[in-house]
């Protein structure tokens, strides 16, 4: 699949999206929060909402009031926000010509951080399945509803694989249109394979779909990803 900016409504619209989707891949909520991150995702606030309160901005970027604070001062005293008091404690703030440019800059730099862990995360699974023979009668299981369900979602449609279903412990809810079954209505000779769509406890779950009944050569885990493969935090976008 070719991913061109075109084909999305923006920029940040595809960091929206696929930050939903990575973000709980091999990644943690200090290592997205570095710096730059929060510097890029301030400059989109300020430009959104002028008229954002220090402590909207601190709730937005999970940090400290203080932190905030700091964050603005340092952007102003780049020259890449301007803050004009509008009354008593209200300040409005607006991006300059350089703070565009800053953002714009940022904003390619992410997302071109974001695409390449998706041709990573893509890479890894496709190594997986290099000796399986899909058909159109392949039926793919996906363990687990969160954001590595998702693209693992993606990335098997990328695939030509049409036949696709989440699965849970528990199941009856709805995942991407799709109900989610449960783990032990499953008949697990049905699936090609089953994915295990977590980036953390692996084994555990591992272990819990292997006593299910499913074969371990049936279980697909990120578990074998080489050093050589691993994945670069998306907050170094400096």
């Amino acid at each position: 699949m070719i991913i061109r900016y075109q084909d999305f409504k923006g920029a940040e619209d595809l960091i929206s999206d696929m930050e939903k989707i990575l973000k709980k891949w091999n990644l943690n909520r200090d290592e997205l929060e570095e710096s730059t991150y929060r510097e890029l995702r301030l400059l989109e606030e300020v430009e959104t909402t002028p008229e954002v309160s220090q402590r909207h901005l601190a709730n937005q970027l999970g940090v400290a009031l203080g932190v905030a604070n700091l964050l603005v001062k340092n952007l102003a005293k780049k020259g890449y926000i301007r803050a004009t008091r509008a009354g008593w404690k209200c300040w409005v703030y607006n991006l300059t010509p350089a703070g565009i440019g800053r953002k714009a800059q940022l904003t390619a730099r992410y997302v071109e951080r974001v695409l390449d862990h998706y041709r990573k995360v893509r890479t890894l699974l496709q190594k997986d399945f290099q000796d399986v023979n899909f058909s159109a009668e392949s039926r793919m299981g996906i363990y687990g509803t969160g954001e590595l369900g998702e693209l693992m979602y993606m990335i098997l449609t990328d695939m030509g694989v049409n036949k696709i279903d989440f699965i849970d412990k528990d199941g009856g809810k709805e995942f991407l249109n799709q109900k989610v079954l449960s783990l032990i209505s499953i008949d697990p000779k049905t699936y090609i394979k089953i994915m295990v769509a977590y980036s953390s406890d692996i084994e555990s779950h591992y272990a819990i779909i292997k006593n299910h009944g499913v074969l371990e050569d049936q279980i697909v885990t990120l578990l074998g990803a080489s050093q050589e493969d691993s994945i670069t935090p998306i907050s170094e976008v400096s």
